[in-house]
């Protein structure tokens, strides 16, 4: 009995390695901005653009604006220093006065 319980927690351990390693792998479908609306939701994103506004708030809170070819949209974050730069943004879709924007969980910045 104790031999399965062992096997079982082997098992358990294993999963958990195997589903982090596959959220770190997988990605999120590259999209445009303008494609993102109520239906995205709570549902995680991946965009790229020009960062072309950054508000800076206490904590290193920052609202970045970024702009692709297609339409712009606000991205929370904690960073700082990324206005003018070209960027890959993974985050989920929320909503705040009646606004859709993205809370970044990733920012990458692209060098041209």
């Amino acid at each position: 009995m104790q031999n399965n319980t062992y096997i079982y927690s082997a098992i358990s351990i294993a999963g958990i390695f195997i589903l982090l390693l596959l959220s770190f792998i997988l990605q999120p479908k590259l999209i445009n901005i303008e494609n993102i609306d109520e239906n995205l939701i709570n549902q995680k994103v991946r965009i790229r653009g020009r960062i072309i506004q950054e508000k800076n708030y206490d904590n290193d809170f920052s609202v970045l604006t970024i702009k692709d070819k297609t339409a712009s949209i606000e991205v929370t974050c904690n960073c700082k220093n990324l206005q003018g730069k070209n960027a890959e943004i993974i985050g989920r879709i929320t909503e705040y006065g009646q606004e859709l924007q993205i809370q970044a969980d990733k920012i990458i910045e692209i060098t041209n």
